[in-house]
């Protein structure tokens, strides 16, 4: 054998592992290692012909490590003045880097808290035995790490398109329901709901969580699955309670939303409606927009331990239309910096009515304008009962 062949097998590489899971092993791909005693020169003379490895472990005979090299190290060193000279017949194990030690079977959601990640470029993988497995760069591990949450973040925008579209938009001869809704970021905390019940009533609700991105959208999860599921025979204040409870018991009160909740029934004309510190609705009628109805005593969803709704009932009247929106549409910014504001959004969405076009297809068109290069802020929703101008009028008075 000659001494390029020997050359070509000082340093080696360990066995790769099929099956890694979710342990540190997964991200790290260095896997090159040497004995401790090879010299310096040996050392550099291989790698100036590997150019595929950037570090490598340092061995014991029984295979437990004892540093690391890396290649841009190695070679500064042997660079610099009588550098070859001086450290040419070092062992490589004097030159050696020490670095952490980590049991690879390590989640690896928590090796980034350890050993002072942000300043550790390298751990040493071992198995229970203190055998080398691998080395693990900082870079790797923030990499896959990103992979892994622009792989969730495409999940839960994937589970939020799902719900959205599971949805019932309703339509009756007196009333129509439109909706839309677009997260900021891929994925958000906004959504809305909408079920027919059993006695001809509509159930319907506008939410928005607190904060963005997967977090909120496992809320939006839990919230959208207790809607689905809810027997809505045992009322609208009972419905709150138990998200209420659900939203302490799983988030310790970390998370909360802000929603309004409603129940119309188009025999009677009847809204029942409880606003748990959103406060972002409008009801159009004979062409002007008022609020609803003061109320602010409800708390957002989440932010105590215990909560008693309060309730309030109106009844609607042919032509009306209730518009509920979250407050990243009002507040969305222009490129000069000036927010489209209540005034402005509602004079938007009463031109639209009068003219008879959907609010769906248009609103957010006429949101974009105004947003222009300016980039979208918040989560945007809203969701519109609108009451067919040929549906039969209904006294406008509170109800109960």
């Amino acid at each position: 054998m000659s001494r390029n062949e020997e050359r070509r097998f000082l340093v080696l590489e360990a066995e790769a592992t099929r099956d890694y899971g979710t342990t540190v092993l997964k991200a790290a791909r260095h896997r090159h290692y040497a004995s401790k005693e090879i010299t310096a020169a040996a050392l550099a003379d291989e790698l100036g012909e590997r150019p595929d490895v950037e570090v490598l472990a340092l061995l014991e005979s029984d295979h437990r490590p004892v540093g690391l090299i890396t290649r841009e190290g190695l070679f500064a060193l042997l660079g610099k003045p009588f550098g070859r000279e001086v450290l040419g017949r070092t062992q490589a194990w004097e030159l050696a880097v020490q670095a952490p030690v980590l049991d690879w079977h390590t989640s690896i959601f928590s090796a980034g808290t350890r050993d002072g990640a942000a300043t550790v470029p390298y751990r040493i993988l071992v198995d229970s035995e203190g055998r080398f497995r691998a080395v693990l760069s900082t870079r790797d591990l923030n990499e896959h790490l990103s992979r892994i949450t622009e792989e969730d973040i495409e999940l839960a925008g994937r589970i939020q398109e799902r719900l959205e579209s599971g949805n019932e938009v309703l339509q009756g001869e007196q009333y129509k329901f439109e909706a839309w809704s677009r997260p900021a970021k891929g994925v958000g905390g906004d959504f809305w709901f909408t079920k027919k019940l059993q006695g001809g009533e509509i159930f319907f609700a506008l939410c928005d969580v607190s904060g963005k991105g997967v977090a909120a959208s496992l809320v939006v999860s839990l919230v959208w699955g207790m809607l689905r599921m809810y027997d809505f025979r045992k009322g609208l204040s009972c419905l709150l309670v138990s998200l209420n409870e659900a939203l302490v018991a799983t988030f310790h009160l970390e998370k909360y939303l802000t929603g309004f909740f409603g129940i119309y029934d188009p025999n009677t004309g009847v809204l029942e409606a409880a606003d748990m510190g959103h406060a972002h609705a409008l009801v159009f009628r004979e062409g002007q927009a008022r609020k609803p109805g003061a109320n602010g005593r409800n708390l957002p969803i989440g932010v105590e331990q215990a909560i008693d709704p309060v309730l309030q009932r109106w009844r609607l009247k042919r032509g009306d239309a209730l518009f509920v929106y979250s407050d990243g549409i009002p507040e969305q910014e222009n490129p000069e910096g000036s927010e489209l504001g209540e005034r402005r959004l509602a004079g938007l969405v009463l031109g639209i009515l009068r003219r008879g076009r959907s609010l769906r297809e248009t609103l957010p068109a006429a949101l974009e304008r105004h947003r222009g290069a300016a980039p979208q802020q918040d989560d945007m929703s809203f969701i519109l009962l609108n009451l067919d101008p040929g549906s039969e009028s209904v006294p406008i008075q509170r109800a109960g």
